[in-house]
């Protein structure tokens, strides 16, 4: 496998984690939406640099 797959994986990981965290909390905290956009920003480098 890639590395760049293993990115893309731990960053779905990741994400699974903060939905997960979001529905138990009910809430958003400002930590949780600045996680939620560094981890858009590194899908999206790695979309736009294959």
């Amino acid at each position: 496998m890639s590395k760049k797959n293993d990115v893309l994986l731990q960053i779905e990981k990741l994400r699974k984690e903060m939905n997960d965290r979001y529905k138990a909390q009910e809430t958003i905290t400002p930590e949780l939406l600045q996680l939620s956009v560094e981890l858009d920003h590194l899908l999206n480098e790695l979309h736009l640099h294959p």
